[in-house]
């Protein structure tokens, strides 16, 4: 009998143990997708934004060309001198292109990696992908990128285009910036992606299909690779990542907790099994111990009982959260404070648990944390700890709390530790704040830097201009213009940011808000005409269409009416601007009554906002299409944060018949919709350059 009991006993550990193994193992491998998932969006991240700083320069390149009334080869060279400094991986050369007579004659260049022969002025047009992107960047007025190519020596390359305008918006010429494939896409992401992971980047051929133009960290992963396939939208073209790793080289993906599990699971269970045959061959001799063990039990029990009471007094009008352990690593005492904090209800036995209890990870959030590494355990060690992070994610915190542990290790008077005490502190919104503050740095950093360098180099360019003799005031003009460009960009970003921070911290100012004459007034700043003065000279004959613009009748509501300003005219003006080129923008605003309030609707026949992007536009700094509408990313997330400090919601969904509609609920004045139907004083008028239509219920403004 005691044979057949330990048999079973062999067997059910064994079976145990077995699928303890396949839980981690398919848990590791449900890691390594998400770390190869990580890989593929910084790879695509990494090449949007290389090649994006490349056209930038070339674009700069192109402006500093087009001021000069003619342009010459020290003119060019004094524009190209800083090109080789720009740390372009891959360029070859950079060349100053005329259209002539249906052909591209190369008038200048400057050789970028000592490997290409000078320019001649030879005929472009020879060659069919750079006659491409040349006839391309002329016809759209902008940067293009041609399709790939295999040089007669072996090299895949790729040229950049951006047409050169004169003072008066005509087409003198083209900048054209030739690639190497390998060098390009090696300085991109070579040191983005993970060593053990292979990126090859292929581009759209003449001729259709694919042409692989480079590939970093070449492996030979086995059959059971990780394998990912990104598109990357650059100018008109459509690019493609194709990235592929051994599962087991990803970090933080496989570990050997499987195998050690299963080698663990296998020794306990050969032990309980012959634990229970010695217990069942010897059960009097066992119930004798039992007895005796069960006496020290319950005298220590009482005593530990006596100091948990004392011990819980004291600790329950303490607000961190507070663990003690002993020096065998069980969980002694844990106040109310450590129970709330870690999410669950029930304390850990002991330390060696107590990761996968709670749902401890390292702060990357994949690698769990190892027991062996606890600040308890250190401090039971004799080691005081300070302010070490881990990551709790259990069902109490799904999505992740990152908490802050100390220890110290408590000591008997003639003797080593006794064990250790723990505070533990949730500095998720303390972290969260570091890393917005960070993004806040780099987005104001990266954002005001483009038009910072344009006033740079048309502040040159105009020195340059009133020092010749005599002096060309035409092109002085056309840079200085340039330059008041750039500053009213500059400030535009700051109102934006400067607006950003007040959403947060401005305290409310609430009172009884016109609607009707607030939205009037911002649908009449935005659609008048911009003054001639902030248009770009290659812009001036162009017209855009006039933007048309519905309101219906709006009810007043309680809001602070400078914050609610900021709302409608982020609404009405990402309405008006997102927008296909060439094309009026439609918006129509109205409103209707909501559970405790209004509910204000801006909907347009815009571009529209796809599905996977609908849950991330109130998010700061996220920018849909940033190549074709530019942007800080932060006017949603203003939004967002006025419209909830008022207690009210905004969403986004997609507009019957195409376009995006944002609808707002915002706390009714009281006796609004009465007062609608009824001349009124409003609480808040709309400024005195508004005109009649601030009381017009159904208007259009064109």
């Amino acid at each position: 009998m005691p044979i057949a009991l330990a048999a079973v006993v062999l067997l059910l550990g064994l079976l145990a143990t077995a699928g303890v193994s396949a839980v981690l193992t398919q848990k590791e491998r449900r890691s390594a997708a998400q770390a190869m998932d990580r890989q593929v969006d910084l790879a695509r991240a990494a090449v949007s934004g290389e090649v994006q700083r490349y056209l930038d320069t070339i674009d700069n390149l192109a402006a500093a060309l087009g001021s000069h009334d003619q342009l010459t080869r020290a003119a060019f060279e004094r524009a190209t001198a800083h090109v080789p400094g720009e740390n372009l991986a891959g360029a070859t050369a950079v060349v100053y292109v005329v259209p002539q007579q249906g052909h591209y004659l190369a008038v200048y260049g400057r050789r970028l990696d000592g490997r290409d022969p000078a320019v001649a002025q030879p005929d472009l047009s020879a060659v069919p992908e750079i006659a491409d992107v040349l006839r391309q960047s002329a016809s759209l007025g902008g940067a293009a990128v041609s399709t790939a190519a295999v040089d007669p020596d072996g090299s895949r390359t790729l040229n950049l285009a951006t047409p050169v305008l004169s003072p008066d918006g005509s087409l003198r010429g083209l900048v054209l910036l030739g690639l190497r494939g390998p060098e390009f896409f090696g300085g991109a992401i070579g040191t983005v992606v993970h060593p053990r992971v292979t990126a090859t980047l292929s581009a759209t051929q003449e001729g259709g299909g694919l042409l692989p133009l480079a590939t970093v960290h070449p492996t030979a992963p086995g059959t059971d690779a990780l394998v990912r396939t990104a598109d990357v939208g650059i100018a008109q073209r459509r690019w493609r990542l194709d990235l592929a790793a051994d599962p087991r080289e990803l970090p933080g993906a496989y570990t050997d907790r499987p195998l050690v599990s299963g080698a663990a699971g296998v020794l306990l269970s050969v032990l309980v099994a012959i634990l229970v045959h010695v217990l069942g061959s010897r059960r009097a001799k066992a119930m004798e111990l039992v007895e005796e063990a069960t006496r020290d039990l319950r005298q220590a029990g009482a005593a530990a009982h006596d100091l948990a009471a004392r011990q819980r007094a004291i600790l329950h009008s303490v607000s961190e959260g507070v663990t003690v352990v002993g020096a065998d690593g069980r969980i002694l005492l844990q106040n109310p404070a450590a129970r709330e904090l870690l999410g669950t209800a029930d304390d850990a036995v002991s330390l060696a648990e107590w990761p996968a209890h709670y749902g401890a990870y390292l702060p990357d959030r994949v690698t769990p944390f190892p027991a062996a590494d606890l600040p308890m355990l250190r401090a039971i060690r004799g080691e005081p700890v300070d302010g070490v992070e881990l990551v709790i994610r259990n069902p109490a915190h799904p999505d992740g709390i990152l908490v802050s542990v100390s220890a110290r290790p408590l000591h008997r008077p003639g003797a080593g530790p006794v064990g250790a005490v723990a505070v533990l502190h949730d500095i998720t919104a303390l972290r969260r704040y570091e890393t917005e503050l960070a993004q806040f740095a780099a987005v104001v950093a990266h954002d005001l830097k483009s038009p910072l360098t344009a006033v740079h180099g048309f502040a040159a360019v105009a020195a340059d201009a009133v020092s010749a003799t005599p002096p060309r005031v035409e092109t002085a003009g056309a840079a200085l213009q340039r330059v008041r460009q750039g500053a009213v960009r500059m400030r535009e970003i700051i109102d934006v940011l400067l607006a950003y921070t007040t959403a947060r911290d401005a305290p409310l100012d609430v009172a009884d808000v016109d609607l009707q004459a607030l939205v009037a007034a911002v649908v009449a700043e935005r659609t008048a005409p911009r003054p001639v003065a902030f248009l770009s000279p290659a812009v001036l004959d162009v017209t855009p269409p006039a933007p048309s613009v519905w309101v219906g009748p709006l009810p007043p509501v309680r809001a602070d009416p400078g914050l609610l300003r900021l709302v409608v005219d982020n609404l009405v003006g990402n309405a008006i601007k997102y927008t296909p080129a060439g094309v009026a923008a439609q918006v129509e605003i109205s409103a209707g009554p909501a559970t405790g309030g209004v509910r204000l609707v801006v909907a347009d026949r815009g571009i529209g906002i796809p599905d996977d992007e609908k849950g991330r536009v109130f998010e700061s700094f996220h920018r849909g299409r940033p190549l074709d509408y530019g942007g800080t990313g932060l006017g949603l997330a203003i939004c967002r944060r006025i419209v909830e400090r008022h207690g009210g919601t905004i969403a986004v969904q997609d507009n019957p018949g195409g376009g995006t509609r944002f609808c707002v609920t915002l706390p009714a004045a009281p006796d609004g919709w009465q007062r609608l139907q009824r001349p009124s004083t409003p609480a808040v008028s709309a400024p005195a350059a508004v005109p009649a239509a601030v009381s017009a219920l159904n208007h259009k403004v064109k």
